[in-house]
C-alpha cells in the first residue's frame, strides 16, 4: 500500500469513528473530498441514552436510560428526559428509579433527578421513596431528597423536611419536622405521629426518633412521649417516659413510664407504674395493657381506685370504656366512709355513671362486710317518762 492510499484510509477511519459516536445525534456526515479541520461540537443530542456503572468488584452498580439526552463536551454534563434507572445489590436489581429530568454531572460523579422522582424497592414490601428533587452521589451511595420528600412501605408513611437515603446500608435519615402516618386496618382509624429527626433502617426495620413525639388518632385520643424507637417490620414502637395518654371525649388522662406500642395489634402495654385521672376518680397500679380493638384497659398489678367517699384495692382491674363496665379481681377490699364500712370479695363489678362516678357492687358473689356505727347510734334509746 502506497503513501497516498494509507492517507486516504486514515481519513475514512476517523470519519467512521466520528459517525459511530454521533450516529443517533442530529449531526451532518463527514466528507472525504479533502482534509478539513472539524470544529469541536459543544454538545450532542442523542435519541437514546444508556449509561451503566460497575462497582469495584465488577458487579453491576447502576444503570440509567433515557429516550432523549444532550451531552455537553465542555462541562461533561448530560441532560436527559424521562430517565429510568436500576440500582443493584449483590449484582441483582434492588431499586428502580424514575423522574421527569436527570442531570448527570462530570461523567457520573453527581446525578440530579427532578420532578416526580420515585425510588421503588423491587421486593414484596415495595417500599417507595418520593420527592420533587433528588441529589445522588454514586461514589458515596448517598441520595438526598429535599423537596416534598416522603417514604411509604404500605403500612407506614413518613413525610419530612428532608430525607437522606444511604444506598449501601439502606438507612433512611429524616430531618424534622417529621410526620409519620399509620392506618389501623381493623378499625379504619388513622394515627399521625409528629416528631423531629430520626433514622429508619429499611432492611432491618429499626426505627429511632429521639423526640419529643406526639401521636394523634382520628378518634380524638392523643399519646405523647419524650422519644420513640422500635421496629416497623416487627410491628412495635417503644415510647420513652414520661408517656401521657389523653382519652377521647374528655374521659381522662393516663400517665405511665416506658410503654410499648404494638401498632400491628393496636395495643399499648407497659410493666411500669401507671396513674390515671378520670372524671371523679383516681386510679393507680403497676403495669397496664390497653387493647384498642376490644376497648379495654387492664391494670395488671396493685390496682387502687380512689373516689370521694370510697377506696378500692385489688390485684387487678379492668375497664371497658365502650360498655363503661369496671371489674376488680383478686383480694378486693372496698372501704366506704359514710357509713364506715369495709367489704371484701374475690371479685367486684361496677358501672360508671354519666357523671363519671364508679359504683362498685357484686354480681351474686359472696362478700364479707364490716360496718362500724357511730357512738350515738350505739347508745340504747331511753324510755320516755309519761306524766298525766
Amino acid at each position: 500500500m502506497n503513501r497516498s492510499e494509507k492517507s486516504m484510509l486514515g481519513r475514512w477511519s476517523r470519519c467512521g469513528l466520528t459517525a459511530a459516536l454521533v450516529a443517533s445525534a442530529w449531526l451532518t456526515g463527514c466528507t472525504t473530498r479533502r482534509p478539513i479541520a472539524l470544529e469541536p461540537t459543544p454538545s450532542f443530542v442523542f435519541r437514546s441514552l444508556d449509561l451503566s456503572q460497575r462497582a469495584v468488584d465488577g458487579n453491576r452498580d447502576w444503570d440509567l436510560i433515557s429516550p432523549e439526552a444532550r451531552y455537553d463536551l465542555i462541562s461533561r454534563t448530560i441532560r436527559a428526559r424521562g430517565p429510568e434507572g436500576v440500582l443493584y445489590r449483590n449484582d441483582q436489581p434492588h431499586f428502580r428509579i424514575t423522574a421527569d429530568l436527570a442531570t448527570v454531572l462530570r461523567d457520573g460523579e453527581l446525578v440530579v433527578l427532578e420532578g416526580s422522582v420515585q425510588l421503588r424497592q423491587l421486593n414484596q414490601r415495595g417500599l417507595t421513596i418520593e420527592g420533587d428533587n433528588l441529589i445522588w452521589t454514586p461514589s458515596q451511595s448517598r441520595m438526598v431528597i429535599n423537596q416534598r420528600p416522603k417514604a411509604n412501605d404500605g403500612e407506614t408513611q413518613i413525610r419530612s423536611r428532608e430525607l437522606v437515603f444511604q444506598q449501601d446500608t439502606e438507612v433512611l435519615e429524616f430531618s424534622g419536622p417529621t410526620q409519620l402516618n399509620r392506618l389501623d386496618e381493623s378499625s379504619s382509624a388513622s394515627t399521625v405521629v409528629k416528631g423531629g429527626n430520626g433514622t429508619w433502617n429499611l432492611k432491618s426495620g429499626l426505627f429511632q426518633a429521639p423526640g419529643p413525639v406526639q401521636a394523634i388518632r382520628s378518634d380524638g385520643r392523643t399519646l405523647s412521649a419524650s422519644g420513640l424507637d422500635g421496629n416497623t417490620r416487627q410491628g412495635y414502637f417503644d415510647l420513652q417516659q414520661p408517656v401521657t395518654l389523653v382519652l377521647e371525649s374528655d374521659r381522662g388522662r393516663i400517665s405511665a413510664g416506658r410503654t410499648r406500642w404494638l401498632f400491628s395489634a393496636e395495643q399499648l402495654e407497659s410493666d411500669q407504674p401507671i396513674q390515671a385521672e378520670l372524671k371523679n376518680s383516681k386510679v393507680q397500679g403497676r403495669g397496664f395493657k390497653l387493647d384498642q380493638r376490644t376497648g379495654t384497659v387492664i391494670i395488671s398489678n396493685s390496682c387502687r381506685v380512689e373516689q370521694t367517699l370510697e377506696t378500692l384495692t385489688a390485684q387487678r382491674c379492668a375497664w371497658n370504656w365502650r360498655s363503661e363496665r369496671v371489674v376488680a379481681d383478686g383480694d378486693v377490699v372496698l372501704q366506704r366512709t359514710e357509713p364506715e364500712q369495709i367489704t371484701r370479695a374475690s371479685r367486684m363489678e361496677a358501672k360508671i355513671s354519666d357523671g363519671g362516678a364508679i359504683r362498685f357492687g357484686q354480681a351474686g358473689a359472696r362478700v364479707e362486710s364490716t360496718i362500724k356505727l357511730s357512738p350515738a347510734a350505739q347508745e340504747k334509746p331511753r324510755r320516755s317518762q309519761v306524766s298525766f
